[in-house]
Parts: C-alpha cells; sequence; structure tokens
C-alpha cells in the first residue's frame, strides 16, 4: 500500500463506518432502512461520505483515541534508535519529535525498509480505521439513547450495541500495535545492519543543537 493510498482511504473509511453505523440505527429503531450503495465505487466516490470524512479528518478525534497506541509505537522506536546507536538516552533530547525525520529518511533511502514501510501502511490503516469505529460508535450511543427516551424500545439495544462495538474495539487496538511495534523491530533490524553510522552521525547532529550546553540565553 502505498502512502497516497492510505491517505485517501483514511479520508473516505469514517464516511462508510457512518454510513453502516446509522443504517444498523435505522433498522434497530425502524425509522429508516439499511441504504448500501450498490457498489464500492459509488460508496468511496458518494460526495456525502467525501464531505463527512473531511470534517472527521480535520477534528481530533481519531488523533484522540489512538494517543495511547501511538505514543506506544513510537516510543519503542525512538528507544530502540538511541539504543543501537550507543548513546545516552535523554528524552529531552532524542524526542521522537526530533529524531522522527532520521527514521524517515532511512525508510525512504533504502528499498529493503520501503516494503516494511508498506506493511506498515497497510496495518496502520486497520489502526486508524478501529480508532475511527470506536469514537464514532461512541458517539452514536447518544442518539440511540435519545431514541429510547422518547419511546423506541429499539434505540436501547441500539446503544447497547454501539458501546459494545466501541469497547471491542480497544483489545483489537492493542492487537495491531503490537503487530505495528514488531514491523518497527524489524526496520530497526535492518537501519542497524546498513545504516548504523549515518544514523550514529545524524543523532550525533541532533544532541549538538539540542544539548543544553549548546543552547543560546
Amino acid at each position: 500500500m502505498s502512502h497516497g493510498t492510505l491517505k485517501w482511504l483514511r479520508l473516505v473509511t469514517p464516511g462508510i463506518i457512518i454510513l453502516i453505523l446509522n443504517g444498523l440505527l435505522g433498522c434497530a429503531t425502524g425509522l429508516w432502512g439499511f441504504y448500501w450503495p450498490e457498489n464500492a465505487q459509488e460508496a468511496a466516490g458518494g460526495v456525502n461520505i467525501l464531505l463527512i470524512g473531511a470534517v472527521y479528518y480535520i477534528l481530533p478525534f481519531r488523533r484522540w483515541s489512538n494517543r495511547h497506541y501511538f505514543k506506544k509505537v513510537t516510543e519503542a522506536l525512538r528507544k530502540r534508535l538511541i539504543e543501537i546507536a550507543g548513546e545516552n538516552d535523554d528524552p529531552d533530547i532524542y524526542s521522537w519529535k526530533k529524531i522522527r525525520g532520521i527514521f524517515f529518511s532511512l525508510v525512504d533511502g533504502d528499498q529493503s525498509l520501503k516494503v516494511k514501510s508498506s506493511q506498515a501502511y497497510f496495518n496502520g490503516y486497520i489502526w486508524t480505521s478501529l480508532a475511527d469505529l470506536r469514537v464514532l460508535a461512541g458517539l452514536m450511543v447518544l442518539p440511540s439513547l435519545g431514541c429510547g427516551f422518547v419511546g423506541l424500545s429499539g434505540g436501547w439495544y441500539a446503544a447497547i450495541l454501539f458501546a459494545s462495538i466501541s469497547l471491542i474495539t480497544l483489545p483489537c487496538s492493542s492487537s495491531v500495535t503490537k503487530y505495528h511495534q514488531s514491523i518497527g523491530e524489524q526496520q530497526i533490524e535492518i537501519i542497524e545492519h546498513n545504516h548504523l553510522d549515518t544514523l550514529r552521525d545524524k543523532l550525533r547532529g541532533v544532541y549538538e543543537r539540542s544539548a543544553p550546553s549548546n543552547s543560546r540565553d
């Protein structure tokens, strides 16, 4: 999977999830039927889905939902890069924000690392889709409860269903995160074997720019 494909999928997937969840709510309450596009192209290309996806994309919900898992992956990468380079770890100097560019530049410059990146992109799509499902299913609990309070008994069942879906994504996200860490570890091994000198030089540059003794008043 390419990075461009990943960005496109991350844009349209929330809209498709909303389409499915909305259909489930309609069926549970009897207020509307379950609409499903005739083909995948129609689902991915619908203007409404793109608009929903675009609005959701700029909101912070996905980032909030996935923050814990994202930090686990990036921190593991950060620590391993410092470890294989033989540097004394200082998270203030060697923060992920400061050294992520080193990691990605090494990945972009090595074909074997790009292969692993393709795997990481696909796994990352599953990763963020679970985060989206967790948020959107959780939000759908609110209108479901509203339906229940106005006398539509199916609303209570829908609320339980959506809450259950949201909770189920938690262990699923943990599992996908572990696989993401495994891919990252394989990339680190390739960097250790083939690009260790480059990594050390670049980390030395980060240290020289960031060490407190080199800061200016």
